[in-house]
């Protein structure tokens, strides 16, 4: 174990170490949760949700890693990816991680490490058959992928540089935000929030084409609805929810609608966060970080949004969240608070219920669930 324990990240160690147990800890979901933790003890931490009351229990800092602000799930091989979000500055390059994860105890192993192909990786995405996984650079502005072997090591693979800028102070170059693999497997849709595109790659690299977006925008994530015809797309800056149709054959976008997160009378700066879709495509949760509000829309025909319901995030600046394999709760990560808040999710209604208990983490920005 000690062997695999450490994980150069140039003058840097990053090391693993074992979950905290507590009694029942293997009763429940199991989750591992991103933050902007840097220094002794801080990293990604390991959480249990018990899914008959919606109750949380910490198991402790799984991995201590340099800002693992994004973390990503692949149950079919046990394993979880993780950036390290070092090099926003274009002075060095962050990495990707891979780790092995016990289902019992919430144990993490290092298996893998590789650069991440630019600096301040913030997003991930997994290939087919967990055989890739992508990489957003926000810093630099670049797409990588990177090709994943059977024990889990990383090796590097093709990296695409964004070109442009937009109007605003923060788009002076560009910011690749996120990775999305579309439902055929064949595409790598990536938001940049600094040139006001979703950039389209093809998973097997080369020339990109994109979707346009207003300027001032600043694109951040994307999703896909489960049939695979229509997509969602937040924006930051403008605090927009783009609904799109997908044309998987030729890799296009065509916006169908969009909508504002917040209403006219808002006189604050608009902060889009996070984005997912409830399992049966009926739903989608949205997350406001400028009212600290996640907010529900029923998905219609053509994907068109209509608002559900608008609920306090339980806490402040709800960063990323995620349902868990049953889609019967929600967790979200409240960065500016520092604490995980979870809700119950109504499956005939989408509406969310939060519950009483909550739990404090330090920083946290994203939510995996391992399993189903």
């Amino acid at each position: 174990m000690k062997n695999l324990a450490r994980l150069l990240l140039g003058a840097s160690a990053l090391m693993v170490t074992g979950c905290q147990t507590v009694p029942g800890a293997t009763a429940g979901a199991l989750a591992f949760v991103g933050t902007q933790g840097a220094g002794a003890g801080q990293g990604i931490v390991a959480v249990r949700l018990d899914r008959r009351t919606g109750a949380l229990t910490s198991l402790g800092t799984a991995a201590t890693v340099e800002r693992p602000t994004w973390v990503l799930a692949d149950p079919a091989h046990r394993r979880l990816f993780a950036v390290s979000e070092v090099g926003n500055d274009g002075a060095s390059q962050g990495a990707v991680l891979a780790f092995g994860y016990d289902p019992a105890s919430g144990a993490l192993t290092a298996e893998g490490r590789a650069a991440s192909g630019g600096g301040g990786p913030t997003h991930l995405a997994l290939g087919a058959a967990g055989r890739q996984v992508f990489v957003a650079n926000y810093g630099s502005g670049q797409v990588a992928a990177i090709p994943v072997a059977a024990d889990g090591s990383l090796s590097p693979g093709w990296v695409a540089a964004h070109e442009g800028s937009g109007p605003h102070r923060r788009q002076k170059g560009p910011h690749a935000h996120g990775v999305t693999v579309d439902p055929s497997g064949r595409w790598v849709l990536s938001p940049d929030l600094g040139t006001d595109r979703v950039y389209i790659h093809a998973v097997a690299g080369g020339a990109a084409t994109f979707a346009a977006l207003p300027p001032g925008s600043g694109p951040r994530h994307i999703v896909f609805a489960p049939d695979g015809r229509h997509a969602f797309l937040m924006t930051e800056m403008a605090g927009t929810i783009f609904s799109f149709a997908w044309d998987a054959a030729h890799g296009r976008l065509t916006e169908l609608s969009h909508l504002a997160l917040d209403g006219p009378d808002f006189a604050g700066a608009p902060s889009g966060s996070e984005l997912a879709v409830a399992r049966d495509g009926r739903f989608l949760y949205a997350g406001n970080r400028a009212g600290n509000r996640i907010q529900v829309y029923a998905i219609g025909a053509g994907g068109v949004l209509t608002m559900v319901q608008g609920v306090d995030c339980g806490g402040q600046v709800p960063w990323g969240f995620a349902l868990d394999g049953s889609g019967k709760w929600l967790v979200v990560a409240n960065q500016g608070s520092g604490n995980l808040a979870v809700f119950a999710v109504d499956p005939k209604s989408g509406r969310l219920d939060l519950r009483p208990a909550h739990l404090d983490i330090a920083k946290p920005t994203s939510v995996a669930f391992v399993g189903p």
